[in-house]
């Protein structure tokens, strides 16, 4: 095996590291390849363990959630914005037959994005819908 240093700083967001006293442990999740290195030295490199691998995918699986979790957060903020905008049209008399026609499917989408925040788990898989 050839021998490479341990790195200085933990890798990227999808490589998870553990270290203890000369020993640094790196999960390296793109590659699916776990190393070990000792003093500095690679001592063992090897492929995920299917129970690794699984707790790779669901890692994966957290981190898409959060990701879709947040950006519907913010379209959620868009929303009360815009829906404080048609509501001042209407409190004011100037909303239109096509500002009223075109708030209906905007809020059915909205609902479906509060839905999939209040829900969460596998509602949260993706945006859309």
């Amino acid at each position: 095996m050839a021998e490479d240093p341990a790195p200085e700083e933990p890798g990227p967001p999808f490589t998870c590291e553990r270290r203890d006293g000369s020993i640094t442990e790196q999960w390296d999740a793109p590659t699916r390849t776990y190393r070990r290195f000792e003093c500095g030295a690679l001592a063992e490199t090897r492929p995920f363990t299917p129970a690794e691998d699984a707790w790779q995918q669901t890692r994966t699986v957290e981190d898409t959630r959060r990701a879709n979790r947040d950006q519907l957060g913010a379209r959620v903020r868009t929303a009360l914005a815009n829906n404080a905008a048609y509501l001042d049209k209407v409190q004011a008399g100037t909303a239109t037959n096509a500002d009223h026609i075109a708030q209906v499917p905007a809020l059915t989408r909205q609902m479906q994005g509060v839905i999939r925040l209040l829900v969460g788990s596998d509602l949260l898989d993706t945006t859309g819908g």
